[in-house]
């Protein structure tokens, strides 16, 4: 029942999304231009090139709260929660050290290639990372409404972000002030922090008094001292870099080598596909306690393979649709200013049909040393991504990174983390 909700809410946030975002995308092209967008779309992934805001230990949380049978008061996950608070707020305080390190020093500007060059974009590029870091410490909520089987609550409120940051978009350009356009991405990541905000107060209103009492303990190290959470952490915190480092990276290889035109191709295609890996993370997400709870009690659910084999098709059904109405949509959000190749739309399909397939295989593993088998594989795959990303970007274009992480997800994650899960089902036989 839970993936239902979770696939029904994430179907509509994700028509949401789609529309907004392409509505946004159209009023940054033709209002701003397209190198404001390609400094736009850089700057609104930022976040997620630091997205192990809790260092991996949330999965601590996450396992508990599923195993828990009253996540409000349980003790030990009072004591979990607390230090990941701890945890997060630590990271945030790090992240501005460095962010105003970048700022200071011009990294910030050689860091965005091309579109680093316009006007105040280092500024923006301080301020994006800023406001995010406000948010990073109520981040806790999403690890607790993913362990309480409340993922649909959890999409709904997420699935605000793409209306308010239409909103914020669009009252910016009324003033018409091409001074505000580097900006454009900050004003949307407020957007996204009052999102950050609604779901911590919402979240804290399901497990009261958990926040309240978590709280009132984080000043107090000494009164309230940390437990053990990183036997987990550091292991998911491995897995946690590969994603930035494989996925978020792309669109700052890209804009090494490629044209801020061919920059805005990979954004524009990218909207659809990334909403699209966005309903698969949001599905897969639901296997997680799913699979740990079934773990603890001994039931059995849907394996892994057959759940692999209905998300790559999910997503090769959806890639035949944008291979046929893709160009009609392209030409009407960027008013014909930017053509989409077809080769890009193959090989996103290709890169998103390999994640949608990576995702029950790998939330079968979650228990802690199905985790840690999980490290180098997904270490070895950010690796080869980007070396790969590297080498063929120049020579291909646009495609490059695409294709790079393609091939490394199948090689280094599909193919071992399937012989694991034979090979363990024939020993416990």
């Amino acid at each position: 029942m839970n993936i239902i909700k979770s696939i029904g809410a994430k179907a509509f946030t994700m028509a949401l999304a789609l529309v907004c975002g392409l509505t946004t995308t159209r009023l940054l092209i033709t209002d701003a231009g397209a190198a404001q967008y390609a400094l736009y779309t850089l700057l609104i992934a930022l976040p997620n090139l630091i997205g192990f805001t809790d260092l991996g230990s949330g999965a601590v949380v996450v396992n508990r709260v599923a195993r828990s049978d009253d996540p409000r008061r349980d003790p030990l996950l009072v004591g979990e929660v607390t230090t990941v608070g701890r945890i997060m707020i630590g990271f945030a305080a790090a992240a501005m050290v460095l962010n105003t390190v970048m700022l200071t020093t011009g990294l910030w500007q050689s860091f965005l290639g091309e579109a680093g060059d316009l006007t105040h974009a280092p500024v923006a590029a301080f301020l994006s990372i800023t406001v995010f870091c406000l948010g990073i410490p109520l981040g806790i909520w999403t690890r607790l409404l993913i362990g309480l089987q409340r993922n649909h609550i959890l999409i709904l409120i997420q699935g605000a972000q793409s209306p308010l940051t239409l909103l914020a978009v669009w009252l910016v350009l009324q003033f018409d002030a091409p001074s505000l356009y580097p900006f454009l991405a900050v004003f949307a990541l407020i957007a996204a922090f009052l999102v950050v905000l609604t779901g911590f107060l919402v979240t804290s209103r399901l497990v009261s008094p958990l926040i309240g009492t978590v709280a009132r303990r984080v000043p107090f190290p000494r009164a309230y001292p940390r437990v053990r959470v990183m036997d987990m952490g550091w292991p998911m915190l491995a897995q946690l870099l590969t994603t930035p480092l494989a996925m978020q990276s792309q669109r700052f290889i890209l804009a090494q080598f490629v044209t801020t035109i061919a920059l805005a191709q990979y954004a524009m295609a990218g909207q659809f596909f990334f909403a699209l890996q966005g309903l698969v993370s949001a599905v897969g997400l639901t296997l997680w306690p799913r699979y740990t709870r079934a773990r603890e009690l001994g039931t059995s659910v849907t394996g892994p393979f057959t759940m692999a084999a209905y998300f790559a098709g999910g997503v090769i059904v959806f890639t035949t649709g944008m291979l046929i109405a893709g160009p009609w949509i392209f030409a009407f959000i960027s008013d014909g200013d930017v053509h989409v190749p077809v080769e890009v739309i193959l090989a996103f399909g290709a890169m998103v049909a390999t994640q949608a397939a990576l995702y029950p295989l790998g939330m079968f593993q979650m228990d802690t040393a199905g985790v840690r088998f999980q490290v180098f594989p997904g270490l070895l795959m950010a690796a080869m991504t980007v070396a790969l990303a590297f080498a063929l970007t120049p020579v291909i274009g646009t495609v490059g990174p695409l294709l790079a992480n393609t091939f490394a997800v199948l090689v280094c994650q599909i193919i071992p983390y399937g012989y694991r899960i034979i090979r363990l089902r024939r020993v416990t036989a």
